[in-house]
């Protein structure tokens, strides 16, 4: 298999991660707007345990894609960049594991409050579990943006193209912390679905534009 074809691969990771992500937060539905025991109900009410165990499964898949799209930017950072910079990539490279363990939990909360709720748990205990999907989600910023960051600069280092992806990739990374800042400070802040939908797309944009015009993953020998 030629390089461009695994390039290629790499990033089609990154345009699907976000394809499958929403298509399971299509199916689990939106979560409760208000950080309320009535709010709790409502959405348990209106959502089956299998559709929404099916949504997550299918959001968790879908950040397991982005890990694949994070491997492939750690190949096409360190491809051309200094070894000097190398510290940097694996730094990123941690933080999107993090991100993603973190995100994990978030998603068990949501199952949690779901089937909690379902066998008869009292609402007000449930909308902890609703808490600590929001807090997960919230927190998990600040961890993406790490990743964004360190990401971002090595790629600007590559000059072209690469120099943008990184630049943008800089700029999510400040409005990923900003927004996760504000959304942890105030739950009922709506600024961190513009933190989300922010770093969503930027993985889809990036991700198709690697896609068309693969980037070079291994070292120059």
């Amino acid at each position: 298999m030629s390089e461009s074809t695994l390039s290629r691969i790499g990033a089609a990771a990154g345009a699907t991660s976000v394809v499958v992500t929403f298509i399971g937060f299509g199916v689990h539905r939106g979560l409760p707007a208000d950080t309320t025991a009535g709010a709790v109900g409502t959405y348990v009410n209106g959502v089956s345990a299998s559709q929404a165990g099916i949504g997550n499964y299918l959001e968790l898949l879908g950040y397991l894609v982005f890990l694949v799209f994070a491997v492939y930017l750690y190949a096409v950072a360190r491809a051309g960049a200094a070894d000097s910079l190398h510290w940097l990539n694996v730094l990123g490279l941690a933080a999107a594991i993090t991100y993603i363990a973190v995100s994990a939990s978030a998603i068990a909360g949501q199952l949690l409050m779901v089937e909690w709720a379902k066998a008869g748990a009292d609402l007000k205990t449930v909308l902890g579990a609703y808490i600590l999907d929001t807090a997960a989600f919230t927190l998990s910023f600040e961890i993406a943006a790490l990743f964004m960051l360190a990401v971002g600069i090595v790629l600007w280092t590559r000059g072209g193209a690469l120099r943008v992806i990184g630049g943008s990739g800089i700029l999510v990374g400040v409005i990923l912390f900003v927004t996760g800042f504000v959304g942890t400070a105030s739950i009922q802040s709506p600024s961190s679905q513009i933190g989300f939908m922010a770093f969503s797309l930027w993985t889809l944009i990036a991700g198709i534009y690697l896609m068309i015009r693969p980037a070079r993953i291994a070292r120059a020998s």
